[in-house]
């Protein structure tokens, strides 16, 4: 894709280390945007890097202005923000169950809502569910905040400017993400031998997929989710 057909990019928790990986795979783009929340991340462009709270209103609606001051139009955007606290229902507080649906999903709904007026018939979105939605978690309320954000895509794809799309990803344990870092050896393995190829999906794997399907080739791809967990789980 020419840098005219991917003009602005804009990912939504680039400071991930997924995020990273995606970043670097939209380079060729004229203009990457990416946010952050509580520090910038180190060699980001910091006139392309803005903050953003998907918490809290204010936030989001000061993002999406200052978006309007660079770009007139964005072609690509890219949710990746996510939580996952890893509890069970009862070990989750009140305020606990608001701040990972309003990151996981109210949130970003909010800044698509705003978003809306600089969208156009070229414009690509993607939104990061999880193999959790499909088949549950120890987690409820993580299951369930991105299980919304898959009903959100099948209900919002046909209330965009015609030609424009959206879809999810559901992928997996990623391979040395930090969720991944983070986990106890025998966890890691566990989820690893829950794949048929006993392999876990890598982020430049992914960053590959996400940048593929924001090509003109999937223009028929809208209101869909694309599972990426090897065979772990069919559905």
């Amino acid at each position: 894709m020419s840098s005219g057909e991917m003009e602005t990019v804009v990912i939504v928790g680039a400071s991930s280390s997924i995020g990273r990986a995606i970043s670097s795979r939209f380079s060729s783009a004229d203009r990457v945007i990416t946010t952050y929340t509580s520090r910038m991340p180190e060699g980001s462009d910091q006139h392309n890097a803005l903050h953003l709270d998907l918490r809290e209103d204010l936030s989001i609606e000061r993002f999406v202005e200052q978006l309007k001051k660079i770009s007139r139009r964005i072609d690509v955007v890219i949710f990746l923000s996510g939580i996952l606290p890893g509890k069970d229902l009862k070990g989750y507080a009140f305020e606990e169950v608001d701040e990972v649906m309003a990151v996981n999903f109210s949130g970003q709904a909010k800044v698509l809502m705003r978003m809306l007026p600089l969208l156009t018939e070229r414009s690509r979105l993607l939104m990061f569910s999880s193999i959790s939605a499909q088949r549950g978690s120890f987690d409820p309320i993580y299951a369930a905040s991105k299980g919304a954000l898959l009903s959100f895509v099948k209900s919002v794809c046909t209330q965009l400017p015609a030609g424009a799309r959206v879809n999810a990803v559901a992928p997996g344990l990623i391979q040395d993400s930090a969720m991944f870092v983070e986990m106890a050896v025998q966890r890691q393995e566990f989820h690893r031998k829950q794949v048929p190829s006993q392999q876990l999906l890598g982020q430049q794997a992914l960053a590959d997929i996400v940048f593929d399907i924001c090509q003109p080739h999937w223009a028929h791809l809208n209101g869909a989710c694309i599972d990426l967990n090897g065979g772990q789980y069919v559905r």
